[in-house]
């Protein structure tokens, strides 16, 4: 068993078990000949350890454009939410104005209705007022005998006549 001169404990083989330090046996020129091939395998690693940080650093970037990407859609799609919603707002609004316009021009109606009916029930209350004030007068003077029958029927059939239009 051979000491490692990095480490100091006891191994076998070619390199420690320990640390993976090559064991320098024998003559000088295996000695070079180990460290070169220790030099060379320490690059290698050295280059896949970089080659691997450097894909990882290509994935990590990978990731970041895919989640700037992702953030983008959503905000897009956000905006297009946002802007549905106020476009069916404005259309919500426009409704309920037209609705309310068109209640008051129902209720604007109605009451004119109202006005117009309570005005024709008043002229022709009126009018039936007069004619009643005709018809008394007429009886007054058929008592008073100053009109004839013939004359107060027709006279009275007049305003009948009136009434009935």
């Amino acid at each position: 068993m051979a000491r490692c001169p990095n480490c100091g404990r006891k191994t076998r083989g070619n390199y420690c078990q320990w640390c993976n330090y090559p064991i320098l046996r024998r003559g000088p020129a295996r000695r070079r000949k180990a460290e070169e091939q220790a030099k060379k395998e320490a690059e290698l690693a050295a280059k896949e350890k970089t080659k691997r940080e450097a894909e990882e650093a290509k994935k990590a970037k990978e990731a970041e454009l895919v989640a700037k990407e992702k953030t983008k859609r959503e905000a897009e799609e956000a905006k297009g939410t946002e802007e549905q919603a106020k476009k069916e707002a404005k259309l919500a609004a426009r409704e309920k104005a037209k609705r309310e316009a068109e209640e008051q021009a129902k209720k604007k109606a109605e009451l004119a209705a109202r006005e117009k009916a309570k005005k024709e029930a008043k002229e022709e209350a009126k009018q039936i007022k007069e004619c009643l004030k005709q018809v008394e007068n007429i009886c007054e003077e058929l008592r008073a005998g100053k009109v004839g029958t013939d004359k107060a029927l027709q006279r009275l059939s007049d305003i009948s006549e009136r009434i009935a239009k």
